[in-house]
């Protein structure tokens, strides 16, 4: 079988795009989707993304990560809108979208693209003993996919995130379920550096739209600031979360906002 797909990126997170959006017999099994995303035997990819119709909604988008498993991505999600304009599936501005957590409001404004987060949960705190090598503070937040994010105090230590990432992904608590795993250089009140270790792609990659998301939301109550929206420094570029901080101390109209881009489209045999 021959299929027609695009490569995007967002911050560096790259992702397989496959539009099945006028046809339901485009259906990959969890073999294939690891041979596709494979930089050693496929296309090589951050995770695969499906466009299809969606009852009630503009689209749907199913993504998948490189180990064949589910869940909601941020960035692939701005680059799955930036596609279904670009493909013009859609016109409408802003479009409404379903994905494995719910449905998104998104807007896009030429290369950038803003994803309105849902299920946005309160802020777990995670005790030192829990925290292995850092002696610093760590906390555990869900959105849309489950983030465990831990302080450090030196810049130079975010090169610990593939060996620290490892250790708190396989660790007890989370092993069966999987978590990806963040840490957070703290630049000022608005800005913050960070690395992620992604579960289903158990390495790290150059952003993460749901980590970027929760640890935004992480610095805001660790730093009790006002700011009402943050700057993410990722290895692939600059994101940004907006949000109004309630009272409880939970947040509300959270947006993940950045760029989008096509890197190429060709054809695959699988």
């Amino acid at each position: 079988m021959t299929i027609p797909f695009y490569k995007y990126q967002g911050t560096g997170n790259d992702f397989i795009i496959i539009n099945s959006f006028n046809t339901e017999k485009i259906q990959l099994d969890v073999n294939q989707i690891q041979h596709v995303c494979s930089r050693k035997f496929g296309i090589g990819s951050d995770g695969l993304i499906l466009i299809k119709k969606s009852i009630g909604h503009h689209f749907k988008m199913e993504f998948f990560n490189p180990d064949g498993s589910q869940s909601f991505c941020g960035n692939g999600a701005r680059c799955a809108v930036h596609f279904a304009y670009s493909s013009k599936i859609i016109n409408d501005n802003p479009c409404v979208f379903e994905a494995f957590d719910g449905v998104h409001k998104a807007y896009v404004c030429q290369d950038e693209v803003k994803v309105e987060m849902s299920n946005i949960g309160s802020i777990e705190t995670i005790s030192v003993d829990n925290n292995r090598e850092l002696n610093s503070a760590s906390y555990f937040l869900e959105t849309g996919s489950p983030h465990f994010a831990s302080y450090v105090k030196k810049k130079a230590e975010l090169d610990l995130i593939i060996d620290y990432g490892k250790k708190i992904r396989f660790s007890e608590e989370y092993k069966n379920e999987g978590v990806n795993v963040n840490l957070i250089y703290e630049l000022d009140s608005r800005r913050i550096e960070m690395r992620t270790y992604e579960r289903g792609v158990e390495n790290e990659t150059l952003s993460c739209g749901t980590g970027a998301t929760a640890c935004a939301l992480i610095h805001s109550a660790h730093s009790n600031s006002d700011e009402n929206m943050i700057e993410i420094e990722t290895k692939g570029g600059i994101l940004k979360v907006s949000f109004d901080k309630m009272s409880n101390g939970q947040f509300s109209n959270v947006h993940l906002m950045g760029p989008a881009k096509q890197i190429f489209h060709g054809q695959i045999e699988i």
